[in-house]
């Protein structure tokens, strides 16, 4: 029987959309990690995640939520399993998240789950900013 080795979360990526291109490869669109909006409550349209885990073996759950500035109110939660069968093995998590009503600035929170054990908490910073003049 083979060992089960915990994967690591090599890194989370914010941005408006992730495509898979021809030939496999992954293209990111909008990087960010700010969010700057005139007045609140406010939707924002459109949040992709990628995070890759590696240096595991073995089958795990994963789940990412994101929380707002309070850490106990979950705007969004995505659950996926992941099968990685040997450590050189990578696994891409992707999710896309519509219209988040974020009702006021601060810092709210990408959490990352494995297994039901908290992994990673990234934050997201949302800003209010006044309109800008164009004169």
């Amino acid at each position: 029987m083979t060992e089960t080795i915990k994967p690591t979360l090599a890194y989370t990526i914010i941005c408006d959309d992730v495509r898979q291109e021809a030939g496999g490869k992954i293209s990111l669109m909008g990087l960010f990690e700010n969010i700057f909006a005139t007045n609140f409550p406010v939707l924002h349209p459109r949040l992709a995640l990628m995070s890759e885990w590696s240096d595991g073996r073995g089958d795990f759950s994963v789940t990412t939520k994101i929380l707002s500035p309070d850490r106990k109110t979950v705007l969004r939660e995505t659950s996926s399993k992941i099968s990685l069968r040997d450590t050189v093995n990578k696994h891409r998590d992707i999710s896309v998240h519509l219209n988040i009503e974020l009702k006021a600035a601060g810092t709210y929170w990408i959490e990352h789950y494995l297994d039901n054990e908290l992994i990673s908490s990234l934050p997201l910073h949302v800003v209010h900013v006044k309109e800008q003049s164009y004169h």
